[in-house]
C-alpha cells in the first residue's frame, strides 16, 4: 500500500528522528534515491540541513518539528508519492506496520469501494 519510495522517506525520517542513519539505506538504495528524498522532505519543511553540515547526508539534517507532529500525508505531499490502493492491504502489511496498518487498511478498503462505484460512463 505504501510505495517504495515512501518506505523509504519514512525510514530516512526515522533515521533522523533517532539521529542514528540506518546502514540498510546504503546497501539497498542508490544515493540518488536518499539525496533525492532529502531534498523533497526538505523543500516540504519537513527536514532542514544542520548548519556547517554537508548536503546530501542523512546525517547532516534534522526535523523541523516534533516526529509526532509529521503525518503520512505530510510526507506523501512532499515527496510527491501516493498511495497504492490497486489491491486490497496484505497480511505481510499488517505484520510490519501494526496500529498504523489497521488504518490504512481502512483507507485502503473506503478509497476500493469508493473507486469500484466510479464506472467507465462515468470518466
Amino acid at each position: 500500500m505504501l510505495t517504495i519510495q515512501t518506505q523509504v522517506a519514512i525510514t530516512i525520517l526515522h533515521s533522523i528522528a533517532t539521529s542514528h542513519e540506518s546502514h540498510s539505506l546504503g546497501r539497498l538504495f542508490s544515493t540518488n534515491i536518499v539525496s533525492e528524498l532529502l531534498k523533497q522532505l526538505e523543500m516540504g519543511k519537513i527536514i532542514r540541513l544542520i548548519p556547517g553540515k554537508e548536503k546530501g547526508k542523512i546525517t547532516s539534517y534534522e526535523l523541523t518539528r516534533p516526529s509526532v507532529n509529521i503525518s503520512l500525508l505530510d510526507i506523501l505531499e512532499a515527496t510527491g508519492e501516493h498511495l497504492n490502493c490497486n489491491h486490497p492491504a496484505t497480511e505481510d502489511f499488517y505484520l510490519r506496520y501494526g496500529n498504523t496498518a489497521k488504518k490504512l487498511g481502512v483507507v485502503n478498503h473506503m478509497t476500493r469501494l469508493y473507486l469500484e462505484e466510479i464506472k467507465l460512463n462515468d470518466l
